[in-house]
């Protein structure tokens, strides 16, 4: 069933998309403040559901915004963060596609954390999507996340019911004392960049990547500057297709909201700044 609720003032209008057997897909649609601009697909991280927190972020930009979940939420989607598969995502795009306020010849994808993962890999397999805002990025597809850690998961993205390609969790008899080292030692144990499991060749559009240096989740500072990089090189254009903005002392999601690293402080000038990027960011795109 699809609802619409209408709020005053500061709060935003919302439809309510969550009848997963009719559309194929669970999220919140805020329409935009003016008709026009690229639609922005949010995704979130581990905490599952629909990210709206992040959401009303990119909401009070002006932006239409569609808030999908894709896992944790029902019944309908998977309970962990496993073998997601790709093809969910095209229900959720054609559907905002068909907004008669968004401009029709592609989308824009803002994701933090494992939405940031899966931000990029969908950028690398669809050109309709016209940029990615990544938080906290990474620049490789990871094992899942699952309760039952007593099994190795399988990898946190499907298509055709197949893993992508991941890279391994290295284990070591004595265990990280933080997560971001369980990460770091996995990238280091890869031998060559053919382990690569996210084809940056296929990503042809413009990349703003935002990390903390002080991230306790993973190395995002690191992976993101690996990312522009590789785009970067890979782009034969004049301006870089890639920018990144690292926050000194800030953690995972550049927020004062969230204990992921960093210090209250940093994290909230690391907030205020980086929704300027992103705004700055997302206007840049719709002139294109």
């Amino acid at each position: 069933m699809v609802t619409a609720l209408h709020k005053r003032d500061n709060e935003f209008t919302i439809d309510r998309i969550d009848d997963f057997e009719k559309f194929g897909f669970i999220a919140d649609y805020y329409p935009p403040n003016a008709d026009g601009n690229y639609a922005v697909v949010v995704l979130g991280g581990s905490e599952g559901g629909k990210p709206t927190y992040l959401a009303e972020k990119i909401v009070s930009l002006g932006y239409a915004v569609l808030s999908l979940a894709y896992f944790n939420f029902n019944k309908f989607l998977p309970s962990e963060l496993e073998m997601i598969p790709l093809e969910y995502f095209e229900n959720a795009k054609k559907w905002i596609l068909s907004k008669n306020e968004i401009r029709k010849d592609g989308l824009i994808l803002a994701g933090w954390s494992k939405g940031a993962e899966l931000a990029l890999i969908l950028s690398s397999r669809d050109q309709i999507y016209k940029g990615v805002v990544a938080i906290g990025p990474s620049s490789a597809v990871w094992p899942g996340i699952i309760k039952n850690w007593h099994r190795k998961p399988n990898s946190s993205w499907s298509i055709n019911k197949k893993p992508l390609p991941f890279v391994s969790f290295v284990i070591q008899n004595e265990a990280p004392k933080k997560l971001v080292d369980l990460y770091m030692r996995s990238l280091q144990a890869l031998e060559d960049s053919n382990k690569e499991t996210i084809d940056f060749d296929k990503i042809q559009n413009p990349v703003l990547l935002l990390s903390g240096s002080l991230d306790i989740i993973w190395p995002s500072e690191m992976m993101a500057g690996y990312i522009c990089t590789k785009l970067n090189k890979l782009n034969h254009i004049n301006r870089p297709l890639c920018t990144h903005f690292n926050y000194k002392n800030a953690g995972h999601l550049l927020d004062e909201r969230f204990d992921l690293g960093g210090t209250k402080e940093a994290n909230h000038k690391a907030n205020i700044d980086s929704t300027k990027k992103i705004k700055e960011f997302l206007k840049s795109i719709n002139q294109i």
